[in-house]
Protein backbone atom coordinates (compact mmCIF):
# COMPACT_ATOMS: atom_id res chain seq x y z
CA UNK A 1 0.00 0.00 0.00
CA UNK A 2 1.68 3.38 -0.79
CA UNK A 3 2.33 6.16 1.61
CA UNK A 4 -0.78 8.35 0.70
CA UNK A 5 -3.11 6.05 0.70
CA UNK A 6 -1.83 4.40 4.25
CA UNK A 7 -2.11 7.77 5.39
CA UNK A 8 -5.61 8.55 4.02
CA UNK A 9 -6.72 5.04 5.64
CA UNK A 10 -5.20 6.20 8.95
CA UNK A 11 -7.39 9.67 8.41
CA UNK A 12 -10.13 7.94 8.06
CA UNK A 13 -9.89 5.50 10.77
CA UNK A 14 -9.16 8.26 13.25
CA UNK A 15 -11.96 11.02 12.26
CA UNK A 16 -14.78 7.71 12.34
CA UNK A 17 -13.50 7.32 16.21
CA UNK A 18 -14.13 10.73 16.60
CA UNK A 19 -17.61 10.99 15.35
CA UNK A 20 -18.81 7.39 17.03
CA UNK A 21 -17.11 9.41 20.41
CA UNK A 22 -18.91 12.64 19.81
CA UNK A 23 -22.33 10.67 19.62
CA UNK A 24 -21.41 8.83 22.64
CA UNK A 25 -20.75 12.33 24.26
CA UNK A 26 -24.28 13.56 23.29
CA UNK A 27 -25.34 10.74 25.77
CA UNK A 28 -22.88 10.39 28.09
CA UNK A 29 -21.62 14.69 28.52
CA UNK A 30 -19.92 13.61 32.21
CA UNK A 31 -17.73 10.95 30.53
CA UNK A 32 -14.42 12.62 31.20
CA UNK A 33 -12.40 9.24 29.59
CA UNK A 34 -14.53 9.84 26.72
CA UNK A 35 -13.80 13.23 26.42
CA UNK A 36 -9.73 12.92 27.17
CA UNK A 37 -9.63 9.96 24.31
CA UNK A 38 -11.84 12.32 21.48
CA UNK A 39 -9.09 14.74 22.39
CA UNK A 40 -6.25 12.36 21.83
CA UNK A 41 -8.00 11.21 18.27
CA UNK A 42 -8.72 15.32 17.49
CA UNK A 43 -4.59 15.64 17.87
CA UNK A 44 -3.60 12.43 16.35
CA UNK A 45 -6.17 13.44 13.77
CA UNK A 46 -4.82 16.98 12.77
CA UNK A 47 -1.31 15.97 13.03
CA UNK A 48 -1.79 13.43 10.16
CA UNK A 49 -3.86 15.32 8.53
CA UNK A 50 -0.89 18.28 8.20
CA UNK A 51 1.34 15.57 7.21
CA UNK A 52 -0.72 14.35 4.18
CA UNK A 53 -1.24 18.19 2.87
CA UNK A 54 2.31 18.70 3.24
CA UNK A 55 3.34 15.91 0.86
CA UNK A 56 0.01 15.98 -1.37
CA UNK A 57 -1.71 19.07 -1.19
CA UNK A 58 -5.08 19.66 0.39
CA UNK A 59 -7.53 16.78 1.13
CA UNK A 60 -10.38 18.49 0.06
CA UNK A 61 -10.04 20.46 -2.33
CA UNK A 62 -13.04 23.23 -3.11
CA UNK A 63 -14.74 22.97 -6.72
CA UNK A 64 -14.70 26.10 -8.70
CA UNK A 65 -18.15 25.47 -10.19
CA UNK A 66 -20.78 27.61 -8.71
CA UNK A 67 -23.27 25.88 -10.33
CA UNK A 68 -25.68 24.54 -7.29
CA UNK A 69 -25.82 20.91 -8.38
CA UNK A 70 -22.26 20.88 -9.68
CA UNK A 71 -21.36 18.44 -7.18
CA UNK A 72 -23.63 15.71 -8.29
CA UNK A 73 -21.22 16.07 -11.73
CA UNK A 74 -18.71 15.12 -9.76
CA UNK A 75 -16.93 11.92 -8.86
CA UNK A 76 -17.16 11.07 -5.46
CA UNK A 77 -14.76 10.08 -3.11
CA UNK A 78 -14.46 6.26 -2.99
CA UNK A 79 -14.64 6.72 -7.26
CA UNK A 80 -11.29 8.71 -7.20
CA UNK A 81 -8.18 6.61 -7.50
CA UNK A 82 -5.08 7.65 -6.23
CA UNK A 83 -4.00 10.33 -7.88
CA UNK A 84 -7.39 11.66 -7.05
CA UNK A 85 -8.75 11.66 -10.85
Amino acid sequence: MSERRNLMRKISANQFAMWELHIYLDTHPGDCAAAAKLEEYRKVTDALVAKYEAAYGPINESTQNTNRWAWIAEPWPWELNEEGK
